[in-house]
């Protein structure tokens, strides 16, 4: 058996068990990162050597673990950011050079080419045409550079976009994917964010006054503090939240995920406070596809974050995500919620970055 890669070294020496497919996709990541560690800029047009890798599986195959094992481990400038946090600095840097793609989005690939030699976007996915044409125009430069581009993804290349009316405008960003980038299928048969038991029970049920108490216990305990009903502001406006403190903020299911929200009111809770409670979660308002599109943004924002989410539902959680409409996203929140439980979660931060200094 061959000696294995200094990626998949580090993952054993933290005694963490690779199956085979992890293994391969660790020993792949490792050879990038030597491959393209001196290598020259090229034109696209030419004939080149792969010099990414798009990691893709269902929820919980180890996809962020690898990425985030070669970011550790990479002795170049590198830069680590969430799908979410990547649109909302490219849209204000967009917004704040007047909405001149043309100019805006090469310029802004060769700056974080001059500060990165690798560039890790997790959870990278298409659902709209305008972030279609983005990406494509952001990874063509980045690839030009040689920067050594790691995508992970729940989505095989060919399924991004996966609206058939819209699928066709993802087409140029799936066939550099696929030119340029190793695609590498983490299809393991376990999720392992189900592998470590609850630190403690997160997720209440039913509605009522009992769960409520219980959760203003579970944050004495957590030495969180929590103040009485106020009025807030999210990307410039109000709401009202049923109780927020400097480090913890609580709200109904129905101001927070039923309102005029998106993912930029969620990144800027994700860094107000460190612990979000959500109550009054009702099955009627999961099985609203706008409801349940922002649970899963939330939920996906402070999963990255490592932030504290607490629930109460009418019914476990797990539960109502399965009966609402299952897709690779509710599947890779029901996987996350799982983890957000354990011990181990909060100690695995990642630190962000801003998109470009």
């Amino acid at each position: 058996m061959a000696e294995p890669s200094e990626l998949a070294r580090r993952f054993i020496d933290q005694g963490v068990t690779l199956d085979p497919g992890q293994r391969h996709a660790a020993n792949a990541l490792d050879a990038l990162r030597l491959q393209t560690r001196t290598a020259p800029a090229w034109p696209l047009r030419r004939p080149s050597p792969q010099t990414g890798a798009y990691l893709w599986g269902e929820p919980g195959r180890g996809k962020t673990m690898l990425m985030d094992g070669l970011f550790a481990l990479s002795t170049a400038p590198a830069q680590r950011i969430h799908y979410h946090q990547f649109l909302r600095d490219l849209h204000r840097g967009l917004a704040q050079s007047g909405g001149e793609q043309a100019n805006y989005l090469p310029a802004l690939a060769r700056r974080v080419a001059a500060q990165s030699r690798l560039f890790c976007l997790d959870e990278f996915h298409l659902h709209d045409i305008a972030d279609a044409i983005l990406m494509e125009r952001f990874l063509t430069v980045l690839l030009e550079e040689r920067v050594l581009v790691i995508l992970t993804s729940n989505y095989a290349p060919e399924q991004l976009l996966p609206d058939p009316q819209l699928h066709r405008y993802a087409l140029r960003v799936i066939a550099l994917i696929q030119r340029h980038m190793q695609v590498l299928h983490l299809d393991g048969d376990r999720d392992y964010r189900y592998r470590e038991a609850a630190a403690g029970e997160h997720y209440l049920h039913p509605c009522g006054a009992e769960a409520e108490q219980a959760l203003r216990r579970l944050l004495q305990e957590q030495g969180r503090t929590i103040g009485p009903a106020a009025a807030v502001s999210l990307s410039g406006r109000p709401l009202s939240a049923r109780a927020q403190s400097p480090d913890c903020v609580w709200f109904d299911f129905e101001t927070i995920c039923l309102g005029p929200r998106s993912h930029l009111d969620y990144l800027e809770m994700s860094e107000r406070w460190h612990t979000v409670v959500v109550s009054d979660i009702a099955q009627a308002q999961l099985n609203k596809a706008d409801g349940l599109r922002r649970f899963i943004w939330l939920v996906d924002v402070l999963y990255d974050r490592r932030q504290c989410l607490l629930l109460i539902s009418e019914r476990p959680i797990e539960t109502m995500l399965r009966d609402a409409t299952l897709s690779a996203d509710t599947h890779r929140t029901l996987s996350r919620l799982a983890e957000m439980q354990s011990a181990s979660f909060a100690a695995a931060a990642i630190e962000m970055s801003p998109l470009c200094q």
